[in-house]
C-alpha cells in the first residue's frame, strides 16, 4: 500500500524495461490478509479490480498481519488455496497470471525506547517467510524473500529505513525497490538518477488519479448504501458516481503514456 506514496518500485522498473510499456496498478490495501479482505459495503472484490486493471502478473505481498496468529502451517495453507484459485483465473484475457510471492520485511529496531525493539516480530515473520518459500517452491512460484535482505540493509544503513520499525520510508522503499528489481531482472537498476526521478514523478501522479478511483473517497455513495439514495429526474449517487471512476479510469491510463515516455527520455503532458 505504501509503496504507491513514493513510486520507486514502479520507477524502477518502467526505467528498466522502457518500451515494454508496462501497466502497474498498485492494489494493496492496509490491513489485508490472504483470505480476509475488509472492505465498505458493495466495494469491488478483489477479483473484480483485477480484472479492471487487465492483470497478468501479479505482486502478492502478504505475511505481515497474519503473523501476529502464530500459525504459520495455516497461513501456508491459506496461500497454497489462494494460488490455486488464482491459476485458474484469466483477468487479462491472454489467460492464468503469473504470481510473485513476496515475503514481509523484517522490523527494524530503531533503538527508540516508545517502540518495540522487534525482537518478538521478527522471530514470527521469519518463520512466515519460511512457510511462504516453501509454499512457493511446492507450487512453483518465484518467490522474493526480503526479510533477510531488509535486515542486511537496515545493518548497513546510515540512518533508519523505516517510519517506526516496521513501514518503510522513502529511502527503506527505494532500497527495498532496487533489490526487488535485482532480484527479478537480475542486475541492480543502472538508470540514470535524474531520469529515473522524472520517471518517478510521473508514477506519482498516476498513483494519486488511480487511488482516487481504487479507494474513491466515500465509498459509501459510489458502491454502498448511499449509492442507492435517488435526486434528479431519479438518478441514484451510483449511476452518476460510475461515470466520475471511468473518467478516473482514462486519466490513469493516460499517465502511463507520461510514464513510459520518461523512461524513453521524453517530457510530455497527460492527455
Amino acid at each position: 500500500d505504501r509503496m504507491q506514496h513514493d513510486g520507486w518500485l514502479e520507477a524502477y522498473l518502467q526505467a528498466e524495461l522502457a518500451g515494454l510499456e508496462l501497466v502497474i496498478r498498485n492494489q494493496g490495501f492496509t490491513g489485508d490478509r490472504i483470505d480476509h479482505r475488509p472492505r465498505s459495503e458493495g466495494f469491488m472484490t478483489a477479483d473484480e479490480y483485477l480484472g479492471l486493471s487487465q492483470a497478468d502478473v501479479i505482486f502478492a505481498m502478504f505475511g505481515y498481519n497474519e503473523s501476529f496468529d502464530g500459525e504459520p502451517a495455516e497461513f501456508g495453507a491459506s496461500l497454497a488455496e489462494w494460488i490455486d484459485d488464482t491459476r485458474v483465473k484469466d483477468y487479462s484475457g491472454r489467460g492464468a497470471p503469473r504470481i510473485v510471492l513476496f515475503s514481509p520485511i523484517a522490523h527494524e529496531n530503531l533503538n527508540d525506547p516508545n517502540l518495540p525493539d522487534g525482537r518478538d516480530n521478527n522471530a514470527r515473520l521469519a518463520a512466515y517467510a519460511e512457510a511462504m518459500e516453501a509454499v512457493a517452491r511446492d507450487k512453483g512460484v518465484f518467490y522474493v524473500g526480503l526479510f533477510g535482505p531488509s535486515q542486511r540493509l537496515y545493518q548497513d544503513a546510515a540512518s533508519p529505513l523505516t517510519l517506526n520499525g516496521v513501514h518503510l520510508n522513502s529511502d527503506g522503499n527505494r532500497q527495498i525497490a532496487a533489490f526487488i528489481v535485482e532480484s527479478l531482472l537480475g542486475t541492480r537498476p543502472n538508470a540514470d538518477e535524474a531520469d529515473v526521478e522524472a520517471v518517478r514523478q510521473a508514477v506519482l501522479d498516476k498513483n494519486r488519479h488511480w487511488f482516487n478511483r481504487y479507494r474513491a473517497t466515500d465509498g459509501n455513495d459510489v458502491w454502498g448504501t448511499r449509492s442507492v439514495l435517488e435526486f434528479t429526474d431519479g438518478q441514484t449517487n451510483f449511476e452518476v458516481l460510475q461515470n466520475e471512476l471511468v473518467q478516473l479510469d482514462y486519466m490513469t491510463a493516460n499517465r502511463d503514456r507520461v510514464i513510459w515516455a520518461a523512461a524513453a527520455g521524453e517530457s510530455i503532458d497527460p492527455d
